[in-house]
């Protein structure tokens, strides 16, 4: 997928690292508090999506915790390496469909933390306090995690649409960065990514559970 055709003249787009990666927290941070100030009751559309987004976001953090501790700790090959990279970016769909993906995936991850967001704001002063110690649990993570998977969700989406659309290499290393936390060290960077997908997976497991649970309470017809 090209933005340009081969026979215009392609302009490279350059963003300053620097200037990129001290505005990214604050236009994440600003969105997150206006999407929370809206009256809209986000809590059955984001129990259903988050029904919906449960299989490709446990992929996507497996294939990515994978890939990352392999390469960084076990000295996985290039080409396997390349392998579970593909399915952790979709590739294997083809490059239209992967694109497709990535864009529903990091945008559905990205409503589902701010719909989590307005949530918690809306209910700021019970929010610790629930009968329910899955419920409590699966709120503990999401505040623990919300911010940071806000963050690799746009910096994901911007990576693969700015490899399509021919940004400068700088750039895209800053969004890569962004993406995998490389900007806290190489020894870290495998340590965030596993934090990272294992906060993913219990929340959207956690999820599940309250689910399940709430549909096996209700009354049958």
């Amino acid at each position: 997928m090209e933005c340009s055709q081969s026979n215009v003249l392609r302009f490279r787009i350059y963003v300053p690292p620097r200037y990129f990666m001290a505005q990214l927290p604050k236009l994440g941070l600003l969105a997150i508090v206006w999407y929370s100030s809206f009256s809209m009751k986000f809590r059955p559309l984001h129990r259903k999506l988050s029904l919906w987004m449960a299989l490709p976001l446990l992929v996507s953090a497996a294939s990515g915790v994978t890939y990352r501790v392999g390469r960084s700790w076990f000295g996985m090959s290039s080409q396997t390496g390349g392998e579970i990279l593909s399915i952790h970016s979709w590739e294997w769909l083809g490059e239209a469909a992967s694109m497709a993906v990535i864009w529903l995936v990091g945008c559905g991850l990205l409503f589902l933390c701010i719909s989590a967001a307005q949530m918690i704001w809306g209910s700021r002063r019970q929010v610790l306090h629930s009968p329910q110690k899955s419920r409590l649990w699966h709120r503990l993570i999401g505040i623990l995690f919300l911010l940071p998977l806000a963050v690799t969700a746009i910096s994901g989406v911007a990576y693969r649409t700015g490899e399509a659309c021919d940004i400068s290499e700088d750039s895209l290393d800053v969004l890569m960065s962004i993406h995998e936390g490389a900007w806290l060290g190489k020894d870290i960077r495998p340590i965030y990514t596993s934090v990272l997908g294992l906060g993913l997976a219990l929340v959207t497991v956690s999820g599940l559970v309250l689910f399940y649970r709430k549909n096996k309470s209700l009354p049958r017809k």
